[in-house]
């Protein structure tokens, strides 16, 4: 299986990197968008800009460009004209122009004069991450569900009684597939799947609540009852439900993530100023968005400098 980030062409995943550096840099308040989209005060046209921070100075709308360039040669004065045009047919406050190799002396002297912002975004080893970010490793649990059998009691005009979950009136085949819709209300002819059981089940209970982390599965099984408007589908053909009894195995597993495999990454200014910021991620396919990030000045000696960041993805779906 191709993992996400394996899709996500690598200049782009540099672009939403520089955006969550300049996003974690500032004050409270800041609007980072990547990518995001400009009207063009010229032409009336919307312009595309790899990222921009929005934020108010007073009464004032302050906006700031990004632009990126991931490629082997320095970037030279060509790249850097064509941002400070930009810079003024869109009326942005400011530009910063982020390379991964740097600038030539003429595109430094260029910016300079237009007040284009350089950066350059460099890979740096273990070795050289400040002390104060030297987190060895992350631990990154991971919630498992499998389906371990799903009982069907037939509806009865009795009063209902708590249903027996290993003696049902029938089975369902296993493996079926959890985002059919074999549900149906008789009255509304709405359709809903085993997924979403296991959604509304998550909605009114946390089903992982004593689970421990690294522990054998725990069989779980959760009573849906039916008032005798629903069928499901079965070999048979569709049948009238009473109750659903969802069985399922779950489980906490660890995923470490060590300082070696994280991303390190220095953001160096033209002045020599630099941030350095470590962004350990899961591997888990699926899962990359799930980040925890450092982040502070590359010679600070002081905590109350680092910015902590912690992204997760949403994963409300049953996998």
């Amino acid at each position: 299986m191709t993992s996400r980030r394996e899709q996500t062409p690598a200049w782009r995943q540099f672009e939403q990197l520089v955006a969550r550096i300049e996003a974690d840099s500032g004050p409270l308040g800041l609007i980072v968008t990547s990518p995001d989209r400009i009207r063009c005060k010229i032409t009336g046209r919307m312009r595309e800009v790899d990222a921009s921070v929005r934020t108010k100075v007073g009464t004032s709308d302050i906006l700031v460009t990004i632009e990126c360039r991931q490629r082997k040669p320095k970037q030279d004065v060509t790249w850097i004209e064509q941002l400070a045009a930009k810079k003024t047919n869109i009326g942005a406050s400011h530009t910063i122009a982020v390379s991964h190799s740097g600038f030539s002396q003429e595109a430094e002297a260029v910016a300079r004069h237009h007040g284009i912002d350089l950066r350059q975004l460099s890979d740096v080893s273990a070795a050289e991450i400040n002390q104060l970010i030297r987190l060895e490793f992350v631990l990154f649990p991971h919630k498992r569900c499998a389906v371990s059998q799903v009982g069907i009691r037939l509806f009865r005009s009795l009063d209902w009684t708590i249903p027996d979950p290993e003696t049902p009136d029938l089975f369902l085949p296993l493996p079926t597939d959890m985002r059919a819709n074999i549900f149906k209300n008789t009255d509304t002819g709405e359709c809903w799947s085993l997924n979403d059981l296991w959604l509304q089940l998550q909605e009114a209970a946390n089903p992982f609540a004593d689970i421990q982390i690294g522990s054998i599965p725990e069989f779980k099984t959760a009573c849906f009852p039916y008032p005798g408007n629903v069928t499901v589908e079965t070999p048979d053909g569709p049948r009238r439900v009473g109750d659903v009894l969802l069985t399922v195995a779950l489980a906490l597993e660890v995923e470490q993530v060590d300082l070696t495999s994280a991303k390190k990454v220095e953001y160096s200014r033209s002045d020599g100023d630099a941030l350095q910021r470590v962004e350990f991620a899961s591997h888990e396919p699926g899962m990359e968005d799930w980040r925890i990030s450092l982040q502070l000045p590359k010679n600070a000696m002081d905590l109350n400098e680092l910015r902590t960041r912690y992204d997760q993805p949403n994963c409300e779906e049953s996998k």
